[in-house]
C-alpha cells in the first residue's frame, strides 16, 4: 500500500454518502471516553453524525479535542530559511508542477520555509475541492459544546502542534519532501481514507496506518506516535480524569493502528469497544503497493 503519506492527513476528500464514522468507548472503572476520529474539514453530508456520539456527548463532564481552536489564538509564527535552499533542481520542478496543479504561484512557495509551502499546497487543495473549515468535525463539536456550556479540554497549544512542524530538521524539510515525494500516490490513498471513515471502516483505516507507519521516521513519530503517547498518559491520568463521561474528538489517523490511541488505552487498561458498526469500503484493496 503506502508507507509515508503523513503530511496531507489532513485533506479531506469527497465521499459519496453520508458520514457514519465508528464511534468507540472506551472505559475504565468509573470513567468512559466517547471517542469518535476528526475530519478538519468538511462538508454537508458529513452530517447528521451517528447517535452513539451524540448521546454520549449531551451527558459529557467535557469535550476533549486536540486543541481548541475557538479561544487558542496567540500563536507566534517563526521565520526560516526558503524552501529554495533546500531542493536540489528536481525537487523544485516537483514544486512548481504541484504549484500549477493547486493555482498557487510557485516562487512564493520556493520563497516560504519548507513547513509552510507543503501546508500552503494542503489548504490550496483542500479548498479546491470544496471542503470547508467550518464544517469541520472538530469545529461542529466545539460549537455544540459552546453552546451547551460543555467544558472544553484541549490536549495541546495552537503554538505546540505549530511547534511540532516548525522544530523539525530544516525548517521542516521532512514535511515538504514528503509532500513532494507522494503527491501522485495521495490522490488515491486520501480518497479512500474519507470514504473509510465516513463508511466506519475501521480495518481499513487501520491498514492504511499501519502501512504508513512501516519503516515511520521522524515526521510519523512527531506528528502521530509521540503526541498519541503524550495524550495517552494524560488521558489515563487519575488525577485529571478520575470519573464520568467524556467525549474525545482527535483526528481519526490519530485512533488506529499499533501506535494508535484505541491500543495505547486498553494497554493503560481499558476496556475498549466499538458503538456503532460501519460496513467495508473496496478502495483499500487497489491502493498502490
Amino acid at each position: 500500500m503506502i508507507k509515508r503519506l503523513v503530511p496531507l492527513l489532513s485533506l479531506l476528500f469527497f465521499s459519496n454518502v453520508a458520514a457514519e464514522p465508528t464511534v468507540w468507548l472506551a472505559k475504565k472503572g468509573d470513567l468512559s471516553f466517547a471517542l469518535m476520529g476528526s475530519v478538519h474539514m468538511g462538508k454537508p453530508s458529513f452530517y447528521p453524525l451517528p447517535d452513539e456520539i451524540i448521546h454520549h456527548f449531551q451527558r459529557s463532564k467535557g469535550l476533549i479535542v486536540e486543541a481548541d481552536l475557538f479561544s487558542d489564538t496567540n500563536i507566534s509564527i517563526p521565520t526560516g530559511q526558503a524552501s529554495q535552499t533546500f531542493l536540489n533542481a528536481t525537487e523544485q520542478h516537483t514544486l512548481n508542477d504541484i504549484a500549477k496543479d493547486v493555482h498557487l504561484p510557485s516562487l512564493a512557495l520556493q520563497n516560504m520555509p519548507p513547513w509552510q509551502a507543503a501546508m500552503a499546497i494542503q489548504q490550496a487543495q483542500t479548498s479546491q475541492m470544496g471542503l470547508q473549515p467550518q464544517l469541520g468535525i472538530d469545529v461542529h463539536f466545539l460549537t455544540l459544546a459552546q453552546e451547551k456550556n460543555i467544558p472544553i479540554i484541549a490536549l495541546e497549544t495552537m503554538q505546540q502542534q505549530l511547534n511540532f512542524i516548525t522544530s523539525m530538521k530544516d525548517d521542516g524539510l521532512p514535511l515538504l519532501l514528503d509532500t513532494l515525494n507522494h503527491w501522485e500516490e495521495a490522490q488515491t490513498v486520501l480518497p479512500c481514507m474519507i470514504d473509510a471513515w465516513a463508511a466506519g471502516d475501521s480495518q481499513a483505516l487501520t491498514d492504511i496506518v499501519e502501512d504508513m507507519m512501516e519503516d515511520s521516521g521522524e515526521l510519523e513519530e512527531v506528528i502521530i506516535t509521540d503526541r498519541n503517547r503524550h495524550w495517552t498518559e494524560t488521558l489515563s491520568d487519575t488525577r485529571k480524569f478520575g470519573n464520568g463521561t467524556y467525549t474525545i474528538v482527535v483526528g481519526a489517523l490519530h485512533l488506529y493502528g499499533q501506535e494508535g490511541l484505541l491500543d495505547m488505552l486498553k494497554n493503560k487498561g481499558f476496556e475498549v469497544r466499538a458503538l456503532n458498526k460501519g460496513h467495508s469500503v473496496e478502495c483499500v484493496n487497489t491502493l498502490p503497493k
